[in-house]
């Protein structure tokens, strides 16, 4: 099945927020007769996956030849799976990422058992995955023009111009009403799921000194400098907490 959009994001960087706010948008635009939730957004909007659960073949409205194809998609950058697609791609920074996967995956999940300065450096869960995903995105997207750029703070601070921009991008002329009634719902949803690690900023109160210079240490090191430019760009600090 072919999308005719990707939303793309590294895991815990808003991809889920982002998901739902589209999902809610298009099922009342559309008239689905969907009451969207966390658990029925993917026949809505699915994974760009086969996967049965939450991939294309969980998607429910092959017939509506009205309504754009929306696939969300968390895999790093390759041109066998990614290529010829418009893509709104949505970033966050480094610390917060870290913050929130530490969360989800010794809370929610219950993956990982050790600290917050192991987490930091574990290949697959933390940082790294991070960086990996964004070096590998930017040589790509700073010269693919059928794209859109959207920050975590964005999404954070104002969800219904995040929502809007991504409606413009696909030619959907946003209805006001429903993309209040989008955002509202999205909020309800975050706060009936005790979302604590959402807010952009939140590992000030969440790591140790000496956790945010082990991030720093990690993304001066590693992250490319094509990598850089792209956050730069969308307005996603690199470095939040300068040192001489």
């Amino acid at each position: 099945m072919q999308a005719d959009t990707l939303v793309c994001s590294h895991p815990r960087s808003g991809g889920r927020w982002l998901r739902y706010l589209i999902g809610h948008y298009l099922a009342a635009h559309h008239r689905l007769g969907i009451t969207v939730t966390p658990e029925t957004v993917f026949a809505v909007v699915p994974d760009h996956l086969d996967e049965p659960t939450r991939g294309y073949p969980a998607f429910r409205f092959r017939d509506r030849r009205d309504l754009p194809l929306v696939s969300v998609c968390h895999q790093p950058y390759s041109w066998e799976f990614h290529r010829g697609y418009p893509v709104a791609f949505l970033a966050r920074n480094a610390y917060d990422v870290v913050v929130s996967a530490y969360a989800y995956f010794t809370q929610e999940k219950a993956e990982f058992t050790g600290s917050m300065r192991e987490f930091i450096r574990h290949p697959r869960l933390g940082l790294p995955a991070w960086i990996h995903y964004m070096n590998s995105w930017a040589p790509w997207l700073l010269r693919h023009r059928d794209s859109v750029f959207l920050s975590y703070r964005e999404l954070d601070a104002d969800p219904g111009r995040a929502l809007r921009r991504v409606l413009e991008f696909l030619n959907v002329t946003p209805d006001p009403a429903l993309v209040a009634a989008a955002v509202e719902s999205g909020n309800e949803m975050r706060s009936a799921r005790g979302i604590r690690t959402g807010q952009e900023g939140n590992f000030w109160d969440q790591l140790q000194p000496e956790e945010i210079f082990d991030i720093q240490e990690v993304v001066r090191r590693d992250l490319s400098e094509m990598g850089v430019h792209l956050l730069e760009s969308m307005g996603v600090e690199v470095d939040p907490f300068p040192r001489a």
